[in-house]
């Protein structure tokens, strides 16, 4: 194999293992998003919702 076809190849896994790296740091952050999004809902426990995921109130709103 010529030197030019091993620096392209080299440049390649270059590329490759940045993306890797983001694609890594991206799930990391995805992770803590859910993790952040679970433990959000726990400080009103045992209470009924008040709304609808739309927003319409539950009771009544017509």
């Amino acid at each position: 194999m010529n030197e030019q076809a091993i620096s392209l190849l080299q440049q390649i896994l270059d590329q490759q293992q940045k993306q890797t790296g983001l694609l890594e740091q991206i799930a990391t952050q995805n992770l803590a998003l859910i993790e952040a999004l679970a433990d959000g809902g726990s400080d009103d426990e045992g209470e009924p919702p008040s709304a609808y995921l739309n927003g319409s109130p539950i009771n009544g709103g017509y």
